[in-house]
């Protein structure tokens, strides 16, 4: 069981991973290409995800 939680955390970790460094390569693009509103809003959707990672890793190392 222990071992599935791992996998399952591992597959989650790539995948926030990889959200996180599109929405900011999305972000910054559109930043560049003068749209700051849509940059503003990935850049807010980023933040959204990463906060909600850092909350269950939190939850995640208590309960160990």
């Amino acid at each position: 069981m222990e071992s599935s939680k791992d996998e399952i955390h591992e597959l989650l970790t790539a995948i926030v991973g990889s959200i996180n460094n599109t929405l900011y390569d999305l972000a910054a693009e559109s930043e560049r290409g003068g749209s700051k509103v849509t940059a503003k809003r990935l850049e807010y959707s980023r933040q959204k995800v990463m906060t909600a990672w850092e909350v269950y890793n939190q939850k995640r190392a208590e309960k160990k």
